[in-house]
């Protein structure tokens, strides 16, 4: 019996660092499986990014720069079709899907992301439960495939990761001054209904934070680089000129991005900083937007000089500013941005533009071809250190009708998804297509 019982010993020790050793097998096995819980649903149709152009407009403040409160109401089809497009914004899709389904004081959301295509695809099919609890999503719960996250580590990881992330990283911190405006949260199988206050400030301290978290250190030695060139080249233009051509800073810009290039080996990095620069210092924004503190305190503010384009200081600003969120967030999201910026304007400013409409499908199509790739990147390079004139790149807008009220436009085109109004957009890209700058990309 004596001889017996060390290797009943040994024989459960060995089980037990069996068990060790292969638990996270186990665990990885639990939490893969081999069919998406949420299937992808195709590329989002013309008449559902209509859908989300209208949400957006809907949820935009009249005056934003003024503090409101805001409601914000949406329906389960409203909601996925906004999970959608987040998805295709980041270059998820279609690897990625979600679908939110709504109860009373709850959601379920579910998310399926492809890990691998082989023989047999994998799938990560995550399921998380939220609950309302006063005025605020707590999750309830959370499982991997067939692993469910016991509660206790649930809110032990939840409580340490808020606590880090507040600590460490800025927009974060406002993210969560954001939340904690929210003044109720209304969750039915038909709606869930947000009420927030809108504060212009944090609004924007929030975007530049975020804007800041995204842009590396290399890219930051690049902005500097090129905040410097623009500041060399304001130097040089007389006190008496007020005002100059976006070719006076886009051809030394993009002489010195080729010449980085060959060292860097990265055109697609250098263009994409020459954008995100020259836009802060066309709208009159500090260079602290794009750096850190301590990096944006080291640098001198470049003398201003206001940039036009065909004599327009705001076409200059939509071409540069919407070829800064094409280069950083892709050209779909900018689009939207842009046709959503008109109708705002139909509906409370000064009227929907089809000149602006124009220099805003310049900035797409020229940050488009300047970020699409290596290739294309240099070639756009070459191309704009060769600009002769304005004409180049940008097709004449004194003809347009501008100023359109929504009425007006609606009587005109019925609205955005119309015939009519697609094929004026049409007749606009392809002007653009057919400047020498853009010919034969």
């Amino acid at each position: 019996m004596a001889k017996i019982a060390p290797k009943i010993i040994s024989l459960i020790l060995r089980t037990l660092l069996a068990l060790i050793v292969s638990t996270p097998f186990i665990i990885l096995l639990l939490a893969i499986q081999t069919g998406p819980t949420i299937s992808y649903s195709g590329p989002l149709r013309p008449s559902e990014l209509s859908q989300i152009e209208g949400l957006i407009l809907e949820s935009v403040p009249i005056s934003p720069s003024i503090a409101s409160r805001q409601q914000l109401r949406l329906n389960p089809h409203e909601l996925n079709l906004l999970l959608r497009y987040s998805g295709d914004v980041m270059n998820l899709s279609p690897n990625w899907a979600a679908q939110m389904q709504l109860y009373e004081q709850s959601v379920r959301s579910q998310v399926s992301v492809k890990i691998s295509d082989s023989i047999q695809p994998l799938y990560f099919n995550i399921t998380a439960e939220l609950r309302t609890e006063s005025n605020v999503l707590k999750l309830t719960s959370l499982s991997f495939g067939k692993l469910q996250i016991p509660q206790q580590l649930l809110n032990f990881t939840l409580m340490r990761v808020r606590s880090r992330l507040q600590s460490s990283i800025p927009p974060f911190q406002d993210l969560s001054e954001l939340m904690a405006s929210v003044g109720n949260v209304s969750i039915t199988p038909e709606w869930l209904d947000v009420d927030l206050l809108w504060d212009p400030i944090l609004i924007s301290r929030l975007a530049n934070g975020a804007k800041r978290f995204f842009i590396s250190d290399q890219d930051q030695q690049r902005i500097i680089h090129y905040y410097q060139i623009i500041a060399e080249v304001a130097d040089t233009i007389p006190a008496d000129i007020r005002a100059v051509s976006l070719n006076t800073f886009l051809i030394p810009l993009f002489t010195s991005a080729q010449e980085r290039s060959r060292i860097s080996g990265n055109p697609i990095a250098e263009n994409r900083a020459i954008f995100q620069t020259l836009a802060t210092y066309v709208n009159e924004e500090g260079i602290e937007q794009l750096l850190s503190d301590a990096v944006a305190n080291t640098i001198g503010e470049a003398k201003f000089i206001e940039i036009r384009l065909q004599r327009r200081q705001d076409l200059a600003q939509h071409l540069v500013s919407i070829a800064a969120i094409t280069a950083s967030a892709g050209a779909d999201f900018a689009e939207l941005l842009s046709t959503t910026k008109e109708a705002y304007d139909a509906r409370y400013r000064s009227g929907f533009s089809f000149s602006d409409l124009t220099a805003n499908s310049v900035g797409v199509t020229l940050s488009r071809h300047a970020t699409q790739d290596p290739t294309s990147a240099i070639r756009m390079q070459e191309r704009i250190i060769s600009i002769q004139n304005e004409a180049d790149y940008m097709p004449e807008v004194g003809n347009n009708r501008d100023g359109l009220s929504e009425s007006d436009f609606n009587a005109l085109y019925q609205d955005r998804n119309s015939t009519q109004y697609q094929e004026r957009l049409s007749e606009i890209q392809k002007l653009i297509n057919e400047r020498p700058l853009f010919a034969g990309f």
